[in-house]
């Protein structure tokens, strides 16, 4: 080591230690608030990123964080319109009620599966940054549109954090079916996470006056 260098690290411990408070203060005042922001904000984003498919959650219910897309499953490929939507409206004791999401949905079976039968779907309504949840109720589909609703008491859009704005809730799927494969039955179950933000109902029901 030169003595340029030792010099040089001479030199920065002295500035550190002339200036302990200054970086104490430093570190208080910026580097803590931003860490705590971070924390915040991550936390409320990855906490929301998980889904019970259950009405009653009990000690059994499962909470499931791993989604794919409508086209990934493994024997069924999923069509998903959103069909209608009608916000909420206050009741005489001032609750938000009336509020729905109406989808249709249809599948494909993929080539090389056969047999593809009893295909169900159990919606949530269910949205980012913060809990606002609705369970619907498990429909049989079919590979014509099959419509259902979802209440949805939530009032949107929402800024529930600085610079972070909910527009919709994401739609999420329990999809089971079964299929025949080599003279065997085949049970899936699998979770479907299909975004609203960038679709738009065909239909916006207004509220009754």
């Amino acid at each position: 080591m030169n003595k340029s260098t030792i010099g040089k690290k001479k030199t920065i411990w002295s500035w550190i230690n002339q200036n302990r408070l200054k970086l104490a203060v430093w570190l208080f005042l910026i580097v803590l608030p931003v860490s705590l922001i971070i924390i915040t904000y991550a936390g409320s984003y990855i906490s929301n990123q998980s889904v019970y498919f259950d009405k009653e959650i009990t000690e059994n219910s499962t909470k499931i964080n791993d989604f794919q897309s409508i086209d990934e499953l493994k024997a069924i490929t999923l069509d998903i319109e959103w069909d209608a939507f009608k916000k909420p409206a206050l009741d005489e004791f001032d609750n938000l009620t009336g509020g729905y999401y109406k989808f249709l949905i249809a599948y494909d079976t993929k080539s090389n599966y056969e047999q593809v039968s009893n295909v169900r779907v159990t919606p949530v309504l269910k949205t980012s940054w913060k809990n606002y949840t609705s369970v619907g109720t498990e429909s049989l589909i079919k590979t014509s549109y099959t419509s259902f609703i979802i209440d949805f008491n939530y009032h949107l859009p929402k800024t529930v954090l600085p610079f972070v704005t909910i527009e919709n809730p994401n739609l999420y799927l329990k999809v089971t079916y079964s299929y025949v494969s080599a003279g065997q039955t085949i049970n899936e179950e699998n979770y479907v996470k299909f975004v609203l933000d960038d679709l738009n109902p065909k239909t916006v029901i207004p509220n009754e006056s």
